[in-house]
């Protein structure tokens, strides 16, 4: 059996439930929804999962998701676990979406063209979508074209709360230009 570490940490009166293996943080649940949602992303592992609470291992990431809501940092230092789950292309979206900085926001299209997929826009919206690590892989910094906030597992609410509680101005389509033009060049 596996041992996964749980906590759990309340913001706007919201609970989110994180969990944390010996190589990293590798789920924080939707709003209000229950641990067991983890195995809506790890299904394979219902039955190999021990689940144990344990403040000496999760207190770190504990300290940081409540220093990010408490606006005391805009990035996160925890190690991740993704473990086997994602595809190729999943893997690069996330990746690509940890890119996007902290207060600003890029649309599902230029999400795609980052990460060389110009015309899987779709794809792309779903591996967004299928992120495992809510707030630490911020998608909630990822909108529709039109400046539409779009789907959120969280709820659209809280996508629009941690968006615009954490805007520090709205992006120009100069700086949107400039950020896919240094994101081409890495």
């Amino acid at each position: 059996m596996k041992k996964i570490y749980w906590e759990s940490i309340e913001i706007d009166d919201s609970k989110f439930f994180f969990t944390v293996t010996n190589k990293g943080l590798n789920f924080v649940s939707s709003p209000g929804r229950f641990l067991s949602e983890i195995f809506d992303f790890y299904p394979e592992n219902r039955y190999q999962y021990q689940f144990m609470y344990d403040e000496s291992v999760t207190g770190v990431y504990l300290d940081e998701l409540t220093d990010y809501f408490n606006k005391k940092r805009t990035s996160f230092d925890l190690p991740l676990d993704f473990g086997n789950l994602g595809t190729p292309l999943q893997r690069k979206v996330w990746a690509e979406i940890q890119q996007i900085p902290y207060g600003e926001t890029i649309t599902y299209k230029q999400l795609a063209e980052n990460v060389g997929k110009p015309k899987a826009i779709r794809a792309v919206a779903s591996a967004v979508a299928q992120n495992p690590l809510l707030i630490v892989v911020p998608c909630h910094r990822v909108i529709k074209t039109s400046g539409d906030i779009g789907e959120y597992r969280g709820g659209k609410d809280i996508k629009n709360s941690f968006s615009n509680s954490r805007r520090k101005q709205p992006p120009s389509e100069r700086s949107l230009r400039n950020y896919h033009c240094l994101r081409s060049v890495n």
